[in-house]
């Protein structure tokens, strides 16, 4: 079992479907899915621009500034169905994009089985937000 470092430099022992977040702006988000890779790797990176790929917990360079968000699970039905998602993402080789599929996305989806991204959502309001406001200055310049 992998020990991770959560808020404070407390060790937390991984569960299958963690959620892995390399702080910064933005944040890139992985999820650890147990030992089911070819060689034994367990967690799922979908690199930005880059295929969802298996890579080793221990070979993430910067594994000691790694926060752990969303807990995963011990229950074994979910387990299987974390392992099954992970496996159909990697397989198809889903691309981590900047307007999605991101990394939330493919991680809401191997954890839920629904994507989901609230960073995407967060700047897709942002956008519309500044979008509204040139349009109501536009029209105010107009009388």
């Amino acid at each position: 079992m992998q020990v991770a470092k959560i808020l404070r430099a407390v060790d937390t022992f991984l569960l299958v479907g963690d959620e892995l977040i390399r702080p910064g702006l933005p944040q890139h988000k992985m999820r650890y899915v147990g030992p089911i890779g070819p060689y034994g790797e367990d967690v799922v990176d979908p690199a930005k621009a880059s295929a969802a790929m298996f890579v080793r917990f221990e070979s993430i360079p910067d594994k000691e500034q790694l926060l752990v968000g969303e807990r995963g699970t011990a229950d074994w039905t979910e387990i299987l169905e974390i392992q099954k998602r992970a496996r159909d993402v990697v397989a198809r080789r889903v691309v981590n994009q900047w307007t999605g599929p991101n990394c939330e996305h493919i991680g809401s989806y191997i954890r839920h089985g629904e994507p989901d991204s609230p960073q995407l959502k967060f700047w897709g309001g942002a956008a519309a937000v500044a979008l509204i406001i040139l349009g109501f200055k536009s029209f105010g310049g107009a009388r």
